[in-house]
């Protein structure tokens, strides 16, 4: 049967869980803030770097234009040289040079219109990314109104459950064992306590002694020879 002491320390245990679970809520919206404010700011770096891509593609297709029309210019005059040719070896001259620069013009054409199409699906792409960071920015605005309305309650949360454990922790004669009970809860929060479930210290799962079960059971203070933890009968 349990003493009041476990009895007090079992629920004072309960409070400590509390505690950290509020504390883990109250330091996640920070968190979770941060986190979306970097997923809105990833989506403004692939918006920027999709449209250097956009930007350079379109250099690339201005300068095969420009390249095209110095080929159509060169063609045009080996035109006229080709029909102002006086002999059959001038002709063949012409001729082989015209074929030789129609084969150029076909090559840029080609990549020119590659670069275009090129250009339509880059656009496509930064809509799209344009799209997610407006659902981006969204869902990060509603973390903040969450985390803001959800702030207030968690803090007052916090003031009341650590005024409980002040009043709780009373039950802890002074001395060795509630030093050791504070240096604990400092490194381990609701660590600092633990149950004891079919004669084991539920904290590092170790067998109590017979005599500190004893001692325990008629509402003695004792800690854990293994883990140092604070013990209760569950």
């Amino acid at each position: 049967m349990a003493s009041d002491l476990s009895i007090a320390l079992s629920q004072l245990h309960g409070l400590l869980r509390q505690l950290a679970e509020a504390e883990a809520a109250f330091a996640d919206g920070p968190r979770s803030i941060t986190v979306s404010e970097k997923q809105v700011a990833q989506a403004e770096q692939k918006i920027e770097e999709q449209k250097a891509a956009i930007k350079q593609t379109r250099k690339t297709a201005d300068d095969l234009n420009l390249k095209l029309k110095t080929k159509e210019a060169e063609l045009k005059k080996l035109q006229g040289q080709l029909n102002a040719a006086t002999s059959n070896k001038e002709f063949d001259i012409f001729k082989g040079q015209i074929a030789s620069v129609g084969s150029e013009r076909a090559v840029l054409e080609n990549t020119a219109f590659e670069a275009m199409e090129e250009i339509d699906v880059a656009q496509a792409a930064l809509k799209k990314l344009e799209v997610e960071l407006k659902s981006r920015r969204q869902a990060a605005l509603t973390v903040l109104a969450e985390v803001q309305a959800s702030r207030s309650g968690l803090e007052t949360t916090l003031q009341e459950l650590k005024s409980q454990i002040a009043a709780a922790e009373k039950v802890i004669p002074p001395g060795e064992g509630l030093s050791a009970y504070r240096r604990l809860r400092i490194a381990n929060g609701a660590g600092a306590l633990a149950g004891i479930e079919d004669d084991f210290c539920e904290g590092c799962n170790c067998r109590v002694t017979n005599q500190d079960l004893v001692r325990i059971r008629t509402g003695e203070f004792l800690r854990c020879r293994e883990c140092n933890r604070g013990l209760y009968v569950v």
